[in-house]
């Protein structure tokens, strides 16, 4: 009996999954305009930790329940790496974003994943809505095979109606 014991443990699947061991936590939301229906160029910012133990592989936003969906735009997000910056240039291909409508859901692929220790800003290019507050609950997943899903902070984005004085 003992003999079996080490075949059955090698033939038991795999319950290894990827994950983080201190995921990130600082998730902020910036719209440098924030009056609708002007252009936007909102951007996700995500400080990795240092001690993370795993890479930043995508992030999914879930909008919360609102009239009027946020426009992400029509093309894929630019990326750049450090603190964030109003005017700061992102590069093409280092994101790639799906938008489902209907259930109001972002996901955004890194590639390549963001190492622990870095700052990654994910811009999009669209406009904003009707006036509102818009949120968005926040999952974070690791780099890797069957991540785990880590919650994140509720990002938050007000837009003002246009003063009809100006």
């Amino acid at each position: 009996m003992l003999l079996l014991a080490p075949m059955l443990l090698l033939e038991a699947p795999s319950l290894a999954r990827s994950l983080f061991d201190r995921p990130p936590t600082r998730v902020v939301i910036h719209n440098p305009e924030a009056t609708e229906g002007l252009r936007n160029r909102t951007t996700i910012t995500v400080v990795v930790p240092e001690d993370a133990g795993n890479a930043l592989g995508s992030i999914v936003l879930r909008q919360l329940p609102n009239i009027d969906q946020w426009d992400w735009g029509r093309s894929q997000p630019q990326v750049y790496f450090g603190d964030y910056s109003l005017r700061r240039k992102g590069a093409s291909g280092l994101a790639s974003a799906v938008v489902s409508d209907s259930d109001g859901l972002v996901s955004i692929k890194l590639t390549p994943a963001v190492q622990p220790g870095q700052t990654v800003n994910v811009v999009f290019r669209g406009f904003n809505p009707e006036s509102s507050i818009y949120q968005w609950s926040t999952e974070l997943l690791a780099e890797g095979e069957e991540p785990v899903r880590y919650v994140g902070p509720t990002l938050r984005l007000t837009v003002y109606e246009q003063d009809p004085f100006r």
